[in-house]
């Protein structure tokens, strides 16, 4: 059976009394636990909707797990996101909305209409502080859609580069063949070359088969990039996400993965292993699927915890209603975020590990 719930209601973690808030909105935690459960992302101050417009692509990376079947975001769908921002940020001193897919800016009119939505909230709400994200493979992120983007708040990016064009070419590849490595390079050095006020994390993708072969990119990026603050880096080993071509993608071990990312790293940065570009994954992060104010909205309006298990049936938690509620499944929201009572760092880190 199906019950019918606010959203509001689902996500009051911490007391109004256990936090502090300035005059520019900043929320300061009282004690040590709540400094943790505010460091976690965890208060009812604090939302995150990571928002699939779309589920198709315009690329057939190699190693993909999506299946590409659900198109574009309906109009209800859309109605029920704005409700369900309506209904929470006047609560709210941070909200965050992050871009998926698919690709999402094959679906650019969508992503422009509820950030304009997200973007006029924050201005009737002034101790609310909107940003927004994407992750996009950046083949369709020219000037001037950075700079459209940016308008409506969304300014920070990951994307993705298998290394240098011959590497790259082979396992990013568009959805009709083609290669895709020249258009998101001269994308990238199209936002270098702008003052726009923008984050990109180049993250650099790499196998037990091309991890020697990347050199080049490291050197392009060190002369086209690393003099601009606004580029960040981070080294990604490839790894099996049930995607068709898994038996084929050869992998490191978890200690070869530790050795290579640290070579890597030292042949960008030398001894400048301390730069602020220099991005890394701390050994304490906490998963956004292990958030209880953390949702997936997917675009047939299903709602998740995580962006890797979108087809396994336990990641589907309710459905998203025109009016912003959530129609929740019972028992399934709960096993998400269990890690939020043990506060085991296993779990936190990645909830959908022995998910019951």
């Amino acid at each position: 059976m199906m019950i019918n719930t606010h959203t509001k209601s689902n996500f009051q973690v911490l007391s109004d009394d256990s936090l502090t808030i300035d005059n520019t909105g900043k929320i300061s935690p009282r004690d040590t636990q709540d400094k943790k459960l505010m460091k976690m992302g965890i208060s009812n101050y604090y939302f995150q909707l990571i928002i699939l417009p779309t589920e198709k692509c315009n690329f057939r990376c190699t190693y993909c797990y999506e299946d590409f079947a659900a198109g574009r975001m309906k109009q209800e769908t859309i109605l029920g996101i704005q409700a369900l921002l309506e209904s929470r940020c006047a609560d709210l001193r941070y909200l965050n909305i992050s871009w998926f897919g698919g690709e999402p800016l094959t679906a650019k009119d969508i992503v422009l209409e509820i950030s304009e939505y997200a973007m006029s909230l924050a201005y009737r709400y002034p101790k609310l502080r909107y940003i927004g994200d994407m992750t996009t493979n950046a083949y369709l992120l020219d000037y001037k859609t950075v700079a459209i983007l940016a308008n409506v708040g969304v300014r920070e990016y990951q994307i993705s580069l298998d290394g240098p064009r011959e590497v790259h070419d082979k396992s990013r590849i568009r959805a009709d063949g083609s290669s895709t490595y020249d258009r998101i390079w001269a994308n990238l050095l199209a936002i270098r070359d702008s003052s726009l006020s923008v984050s990109i994390i180049l993250r650099i993708h790499f196998t037990a088969d091309t991890f020697k072969l990347i050199n080049p990119l490291i050197e392009d990026i060190r002369r086209e990039f690393l003099h601009d603050s606004r580029f960040g880096i981070f080294f990604k080993a490839i790894e099996r996400l049930g995607g068709p071509n898994d038996a084929s993608i050869k992998i490191f071990s978890e200690a070869e993965k530790e050795e290579a990312v640290k070579s890597l790293k030292t042949k960008l940065f030398g001894e400048n292993l301390a730069s602020s570009q220099n991005v890394s994954v701390s050994d304490n992060t906490v998963c956004y699927a292990s958030r209880p104010n953390s949702l997936v909205i997917r675009s047939n309006g299903d709602v998740g915890k995580c962006t890797v298990a979108l087809y396994d049936e336990r990641n589907k938690i309710a459905s998203l209603q025109p009016d912003g509620t959530l129609r929740l499944i019972p028992g399934r929201l709960a096993p998400w975020v269990r890690g939020i009572e043990t506060l085991d760092p296993t779990t936190l880190g990645c909830p959908l590990v022995n998910l019951p």
